[in-house]
């Protein structure tokens, strides 16, 4: 059996055409005016930058105080804090004005996680590597929020 390929008819091509130059203009539109919030039409802008050689490279991670006496590095993905890196990265600025924002993290562990001890204390955690000519030249690690769960 061989198929026949039929062609679009003209209206279709119409129609067709006219979706794809919307498309794009929302793409165009959403790049210079958008921000993360529009992904997948707005730009992707944590991955829209470079370091300079001599920069530095900043990393956060969460860590808590459990409610057993443990301090845990926790993971960094939905089921996890029930945030990913990405959004914990994107909110720090939020977090460090507002630090009680974390006891949502405490309170999705305690949802997603009920057999497991609750958190006592959460802190927001940063790594900057520094560069020379763009390699590793030094870590720093410091606690930038801490917040104690209700």
């Amino acid at each position: 059996m061989s198929a026949q390929a039929t062609r679009l008819s003209r209206p279709g091509r119409f129609w067709r055409s006219l979706s794809a130059a919307g498309v794009i203009a929302l793409l165009l539109i959403a790049s210079a005016y958008g921000d993360d919030d529009d992904f997948p039409v707005g730009p992707m802008v944590q991955f829209a930058f470079s370091v300079p050689p001599a920069g530095e490279i900043r990393s956060h991670w969460l860590e808590a105080d459990t409610t057993t006496g443990a301090h845990i590095k926790l993971s960094m993905s939905a089921l996890g804090a029930g945030l990913k890196r990405a959004e914990v990265e994107g909110q720090m600025g939020r977090f460090v004005r507002d630090p009680s924002l974390l006891q949502g993290i405490a309170d999705a562990q305690r949802r997603l996680h009920p057999g497991q001890p609750a958190f006592s204390r959460l802190y927001v955690i940063m790594k900057v590597t520094k560069l020379d000519h763009g390699r590793p030249a030094g870590d720093t690690v410091q606690t930038v929020v801490t917040w104690d769960v209700r």
